[in-house]
């Protein structure tokens, strides 16, 4: 007797449905899979990058933009990590933080910078605070010019020179003191910035005195100087530490003018004789001429020295001729032709 299997419908549309679904079961779970292995291998690849990169420390850095002025606290900061060979190394490390927590900010920082050191100033109760132990603090008077027209400012390096009269009477100028740190300009102790509505200009402000930075001895020298004579004052820059060694005074600026004179007067041409009539050159009735100096020719005779004793008279035309066109006094009739309307313009 054969078996007869009993006659089911099978819904071709509930067919499809399952098999979707079957599908994008398989389909979830490779992709799962997928994304897994992926993320593993992305780890991976940075963890090796960051190898290479070398190791990374913790700075600090702004969580916002933040203007000069402004304390320095856990609210506005934040820690983040960078490789070590790209860290500034005045950088403030996020181990670090407490030393320089509730300082002030001496110029605007932008968010996720990292912050440096100079960026901080600490707030003391008085100025005194500020100054490194072994140092002192002095002030000198200056001018709009000693002060090199109030553009020496805090932070500047400074020259002294000191003006002072030696025991002939004269006055001598001679290095005194050199990169001399400006710790104030009158009440300033901070640079001047820049202005942002004009980028790369300073905002002009006036003072009478600089407090300079110096070392106790230092402190006695400049006190004692300001009895033996004037201090001038010259800005330089940070960056250049050469000393110069001179000694100016009123002889050497003599010399130089004198040996100047000399040399200008070898490179003048020749050929020009310089008449002055009238009197004294320096006089106001002074007048002077430039002829034309005879030229020496092979053969010809030499011009007879002009004689001082005898003076020509202006309307002397007639006086007879020497050798060559010259008479006794070593005049021609051109040169005296000159000399006669320059007279008669007198």
């Amino acid at each position: 007797m054969a078996i007869r299997l009993p006659n089911i419908r099978i819904n071709k549309t509930w067919l499809m449905l399952l098999v979707a679904i079957g599908l994008a079961l398989v389909a979830t779970f490779l992709t799962t899979t997928y994304l897994k292995r992926r993320e593993i291998s992305i780890a991976d690849e940075l963890a090796k990058k960051s190898q290479q990169g070398g190791a990374k420390v913790a700075v600090v850095v702004p969580t916002r933009d933040l203007p000069a002025g402004t304390p320095v606290d856990e609210n506005i900061v934040a820690s983040r990590n960078v490789v070590e060979d790209l860290v500034y190394p005045d950088a403030i490390l996020a181990s670090d933080f407490d030393k320089y927590k509730g300082q002030s900010l001496l110029r605007p920082v932008l968010k996720g910078r990292p912050l440096l050191k100079p960026d901080l100033r600490p707030i003391f109760a008085d100025f005194a605070g500020t100054l490194t132990p072994g140092t002192r603090a002095i002030t000198v008077d200056v001018d709009e010019l000693n002060s090199v027209a109030h553009m020496i400012q805090p932070g500047n390096r400074i020259d002294l020179m000191l003006v002072m009269r030696r025991d002939d009477g004269g006055q001598t100028v001679v290095p005194f003191m050199d990169r001399m740190k400006v710790l104030a300009a009158g009440q300033k102790v901070a640079a001047e910035g820049a202005d942002e509505s004009a980028p790369g200009t300073r905002k002009n402000f006036s003072y009478s005195n600089l407090t300079l930075e110096v070392t106790p001895p230092q402190a006695a020298r400049l006190t004692l100087a300001q009895d033996l004579g004037k201090l001038r004052f010259t800005l330089r820059n940070e960056k250049d530490e050469k000393s110069e060694d001179f000694n100016v005074n009123a002889q050497n600026i003599f010399d130089e003018i004198s040996a100047r004179a000399k040399q200008q007067k070898r490179g003048t041409p020749t050929g020009m004789v310089e008449f002055i009539v009238g009197g004294q050159r320096s006089g106001p009735s002074a007048k002077s001429v430039d002829v034309a100096a005879p030229v020496a020719v092979p053969g010809a005779l030499l011009v007879p020295p002009i004689a001082p004793a005898k003076a020509v008279a202006p309307n002397n035309a007639s006086a007879p001729a020497g050798p060559g066109g010259y008479d006794a006094n070593g005049l021609t009739p051109e040169m005296k032709a000159d000399l006669k309307s320059l007279l008669d313009k007198q």
